[in-house]
């Protein structure tokens, strides 16, 4: 007989887009309520959920790289 395991996959959550603004950025709220040039003209938070969430995590990432500020 074959034994399965019922060990759970290993989940890596990714902090929320708030929670690395937060981190980055000295006034977060503002940041994800103004619109960016870097994202099309489109406010940070709107982008929270949708398709486009990578590109704002990218943007992030950047910032946080230096890459931006």
């Amino acid at each position: 007989m074959i034994r399965k395991s019922k060990k759970q996959p290993h989940s890596t959550a990714l902090p929320s887009v708030e929670e690395l603004a937060r981190e980055l950025i000295d006034q977060p709220d503002k940041w994800l309520d103004t619109e960016n040039d870097q994202l099309g003209g489109e406010k940070p938070r709107e982008l929270v959920g949708t398709p486009k969430e990578p590109v704002l995590r990218n943007l992030l990432e950047a910032i946080k790289h230096g890459s931006f500020s």
